[in-house]
């Protein structure tokens, strides 16, 4: 299991730092580093990532700012010199609070948390037999074998049922859903679509089929699709 992550600094010193300090755990991927987090939102929204290391005193905005305005965030860790956020840090759930610099036993704990938070996750989904999103200010309980597959749009998706002409439409993107959906039954082939496994009737390296509609399979999910 790869930790996917990403590292974010306005100190470019400080992510090299980081970055050598973390290519020593074979378990973590670094995917990108950025020295704003003005530019991670469009990231995430195309790239799936587990977790975030993130300074909090940047120029542009603040690190907390941008736990807090984005929708359905990964795990993160706060690295920063300063320890009046931690308090802060603890209310939004960071995994961490990692005070510069910073020691390697202090690093070591914090992706063990990572990977015992992973594991719990990965566990629960596959044994969940439903999901709850809102709808319409409404909560509504959705079945796995309800939902044939699933379509991103920015910060909404669209849930295609199996027995329901419209799909619903819920604030959520493909990034959060894939976190809440059980991995042993749906596969990513796109940015755009989620499918469930069970729906599956054709599969190609540019199309998937399912009963009602053929999808596309983007370049780098093809992957998925062979181990499918």
């Amino acid at each position: 299991m790869k930790i996917k992550c990403l590292l974010i600094d306005d100190e470019p010193f400080a992510l090299n730092i980081l970055e050598d300090d973390l290519l020593s755990f074979d378990k973590v991927e670094i995917l990108h580093k950025f020295n704003s987090p003005i530019d991670v939102v469009d990231y995430l929204r195309d790239h799936e990532v587990d977790l975030i290391f993130l300074d909090i005193q940047m120029p542009e905005k603040l690190g907390t700012q941008f736990i807090r305005e984005i929708t359905n965030p990964p795990l993160f860790i706060f690295t920063t010199a300063y320890h009046q956020y931690a308090v802060e840090g603890f209310e939004l759930n960071a995994v961490d609070y990692l005070l510069k610099p910073i020691a390697k036993e202090r690093l070591t704990s914090a992706i063990r948390k990572v990977e015992d938070i992973m594991l719990l996750r990965a566990n629960q989904n596959n044994t969940v037999d439903h999901i709850v999103v809102n709808v319409e200010y409404k909560k509504i309980k959705i079945f796995i074998n309800e939902i044939s597959y699933i379509e991103g749009l920015k910060d909404y998706v669209k849930i295609y049922m199996v027995n329901r002409d419209a799909p619903l439409l819920t604030r959520s993107n493909l990034r959060g859903m894939e976190k809440i959906l059980p991995v042993k039954d749906f596969l990513r082939i796109h940015n755009s679509y989620i499918v469930n496994k069970n729906r599956i009737q054709h599969v190609a390296l540019t199309k998937l089929t399912l009963p009602e509609i053929a999808l596309p399979v983007g370049k780098k999910y093809v992957g998925n699709i062979e181990i499918f």
